[in-house]
């Protein structure tokens, strides 16, 4: 199955898409993506994570790793037992025209395409409409009625996408349903730590100024996404970080130290 979405996501959609396929990894489902920053990334990460095989489809050549930034990514995925698959010739350089077909290759190569985050025209949902073309199913995550990422995927699900809560949704469109999974979406989980913020040990990894993300916040401290975000809205509701559209800052207390 394909899990698509926004280069550039809400913490919200990259925790979903990293733990959607990990969950789904476990059930032994392959994970199809498209080795681009934000969702397509946190896809093959939680496959990886899951113990399971991702593939990624690249809109260049093989041996044309973009964003650079994910030639790491692209070893790893290759050492899992997953593939780098193009329908470019090796040494093609990115070019704008040649995503759109990438994005018919994937919808081509899954069973089922699963939409996380998408904005009004995003190339996710290119992903979408070629796999109706091509009869495949369509799944959609529900987003906030308030963000510009939900526009796409709430579109796909008033036009009759198949609702993605958690896994097993997508082990009951792939007709996988009684496959049984480690630590199910749908299975609410103790987070595994004391939210008291004034004990956790994120704050020292903060700036007062630069944001980070809730991902680069998990890379650097070699956590799960979704642990971090449970931590970082721990830390919010008490005032001592700060959400900003960039990541999250730690927040000054008035007439008290730096939090």
């Amino acid at each position: 199955m394909a899990i698509v979405g926004s280069r550039r996501p809400s913490p919200y959609g990259e925790a979903v898409a990293e733990q959607l396929a990990a969950d789904l990894a476990r059930a032994g489902v392959i994970v199809v993506s498209g080795l681009a920053l934000g969702i397509d990334a946190a896809a093959h990460r939680g496959a990886l994570n899951g113990g399971g095989i991702t593939v990624a489809v690249m809109g260049t050549g093989v041996d044309v790793v973009y964003p650079a930034a994910h030639s790491r990514l692209a070893d790893d995925i290759l050492a899992g037992g997953g593939a780098l698959v193009s329908q470019f010739p090796d040494g093609t350089v990115p070019r704008r025209q040649n995503f759109p077909a990438r994005n018919w290759t994937m919808a081509a190569l899954s069973d089922v395409v699963v939409v996380v985050e998408a904005g009004e025209g995003s190339g996710a949902l290119i992903t979408a409409e070629a796999a109706l073309h091509l009869h495949k199913e369509v799944m959609a995550v529900p987003g906030s009625v308030f963000s510009a990422l939900s526009v796409g995927t709430h579109g796909l699900l008033r036009d009759g996408a198949g609702l993605v809560q958690n896994a097993r949704d997508v082990l009951a469109a792939l007709n996988l349903a009684g496959e049984v999974l480690d630590d199910p979406l749908a299975t609410p989980k103790r987070l595994g730590f004391e939210l008291r913020p004034e004990r956790d040990g994120i704050l020292g990894h903060l700036s007062d100024v630069l944001p980070m993300s809730a991902a680069d916040i998990a890379r650097r401290l070699q956590l799960p996404v979704s642990e971090v975000l449970g931590r970082m809205t721990a830390l919010e509701l008490d005032g001592a970080v700060r959400r900003l559209d960039a990541g999250y800052v730690r927040a000054l207390r008035s007439g008290k130290e730096r939090a």
